[in-house]
């Protein structure tokens, strides 16, 4: 699979490199690992094209706009890469190593370019004929239709696929904005010629980017990718807490509930005692081959100590009955008064708070937080850490402008050896800290970086870091240079002398999960505020 991303696809994670492969430049890809009912594992994966449109945008170009350079050069695109029919034999006398044994047993024809090139050519093609012919004829078989309900209910195959289906050529439903591919056989499955040429096992391919279709894609793709098996520690932990409930005793059980709760603990055994795994299964886990595979690194984003954060500070007005709303309305003399000299001492105040200010009662108020976090030192001791809130909070001047989604996206927490750094003000930055030592202080994705601009960690007032200059954050967050920006922490922070803020190159940026209740939606008006 690793292979296939990096020959194939061109995406190759481990050197961090990204060239044109065969679908164009990919910009990110998510695969699932799962097993059939046999045993035998096949991968389901999603990948996103670098310029891609979304459907909306699609159907804006060529529906709306009528932009027909773009509407020939998808439909040419997509005639390329998606393919199904049975390609011609090219000659009955040719033989090829497919025609003896089944193909995907076999190593397929390798292309050559010597002076029998021609021929090579021509056992490539006999030997894609009969690779599509073992592995992408669709057969009907009862799990296509499984769904059917029966006469008078036409009996159509789950999977769309039908003797009868064919179009010639490509096109567009103008009033949909649907995308129909042309269909030269209604019985062959989808596929790539190259891909299939290379990995000789049956594959499907499908386009996402039209109306209703791109909706049941990604529902059905989703769902599968997102179904996980039940692991053997989830199991057992079920099942040692199914015990403890049926061992509970009542004394106003009567027999047949005694003996309802043993045939439930003898069902439980049983069902956990002959889970299978395959052979391929096994060895997968063994050689840690992983379940799945991602182009980029997520982060859980703990939205809960966000909104509770909001809700402390600017909390939302519980709603009031009617009376309640006519009290309020009727101030006293006094409060009046003391209201508008309130205003009155606002107005005439010498200077409003500066952003020093306030960033260290915000430090102050993470200090007497209650909830504090900690994790265990090289030496074992226990360390304090902050908490997403804290980070984001007491984050470098440089970086106040950028959300909370991307700081979380873009921005790493990154430690630094303490050992290697020292920070004298008398030094200038090129005798601070020796350039190559300065490498050992990060860690992650980071901990191969070279030539650190030292004023982007040492923290010296003598020094001229990234924060003095006044860069807009769009520009830091578009960097792609080998060196990655670093800023350091607030004074406030309690990570402050250990740690430095680190933004990651714009090709491997992380993607944000948010963890906690639903986000509020601006259109419901029951949550409005809450959104806002």
């Amino acid at each position: 699979i690793k292979s296939f991303f990096s020959a194939i696809l061109g995406y190759d994670k481990t050197n961090g490199t990204v060239t044109e492969g065969i679908l164009g430049n990919v910009k990110a890809y998510y695969g699932c690992v799962k097993s059939q009912g046999r045993g035998t594992l096949h991968c389901h994966m999603m990948i996103w094209l670098e310029g891609g449109h979304d459907p909306n945008e699609i159907k804006q170009c060529i529906v709306e706009a009528n932009d027909t350079d773009f509407h020939d050069r998808l439909l040419a695109f997509l005639d390329d890469t998606i393919s199904n029919e049975i390609p011609a034999d090219p000659d009955a006398e040719m033989t090829v190593p497919s025609m003896d044994h089944h193909p995907c047993s076999v190593h397929g024809v390798a292309p050559k370019s010597d002076v029998d090139g021609e021929e090579n050519k021509l056992a490539r093609q006999k030997d894609m004929h009969h690779l599509v012919k073992a592995c992408q004829v669709h057969k009907h078989n009862l799990t296509c239709f499984k769904y059917w309900k029966g006469p008078p209910h036409p009996r159509e195959c789950r999977f769309d696929l039908d003797e009868k289906h064919h179009c010639a050529k490509s096109s567009v439903d103008y009033e949909t904005g649907e995308i129909c591919l042309c269909c030269l056989d209604g019985m062959v499955n989808n596929f790539n010629a190259s891909m299939l040429e290379a990995v000789h096992c049956n594959m499907d391919i499908k386009f996402i980017g039209s109306g209703a279709s791109a909706k049941a894609i990604l529902y059905y793709i989703t769902g599968y990718i997102t179904k996980s098996q039940l692991k053997a520690h989830v199991a057992y932990a079920t099942l040692d807490m199914a015990r403890q409930k049926l061992s509970e005793f009542d004394p106003a059980d009567n027999e047949l509930t005694i003996h309802a709760k043993e045939l439930i603990r003898k069902s439980a055994h049983t069902m956990i005692s002959h889970q299978e795994l395959s052979s391929q299964q096994v060895a997968a886990y063994l050689m840690d081959f992983g379940d799945h595979y991602t182009s980029h690194k997520y982060v859980n984003v703990f939205w809960t100590l966000f909104e509770n954060y909001v809700d402390a500070m600017m909390p939302l007005p519980k709603p009031s009955t009617e009376n309640e709303h006519s009290d309020n309305t009727e101030l006293e003399d006094d409060d009046i008064r003391s209201a508008h000299e309130a205003d009155d001492e606002q107005a005439h105040s010498s200077q409003p708070p500066l952003d020093e200010d306030i960033l260290q009662d915000i430090a102050d108020g993470a200090l007497a937080s209650n909830e504090v976090s900690l994790s265990i030192g090289d030496n074992g001791a226990l360390i304090p850490r902050a908490n997403q809130v804290q980070d984001y909070q007491l984050r470098s001047p440089a970086l106040q402008e950028m959300c909370i989604w991307d700081f979380v996206a873009q921005v790493e927490k990154q430690k630094v050896n303490q050992s290697r750094i020292e920070v004298d003000a008398d030094l200038p930055n090129s005798e601070a800290v020796p350039e190559d030592d300065l490498v050992d202080g990060l860690e992650g994705d980071f901990a191969n970086m070279e030539d650190v601009p030292l004023s982007d960690l040492i923290l010296n007032k003598n020094n001229t870091n990234m924060n003095d200059k006044r860069i807009s954050i769009e520009d830091i967050m578009k960097d792609r240079s080998h060196t990655r920006p670093s800023y350091e922490l607030h004074k406030g922070h309690i990570e402050r002398g250990t740690h430095c803020l680190v933004v990651c190159h714009p090709d491997r940026h992380h993607i944000p999960v948010p963890i906690g209740p639903s986000l509020p939606r601006r259109d419901r008006l029951e949550v409005r505020e809450r959104y806002c």
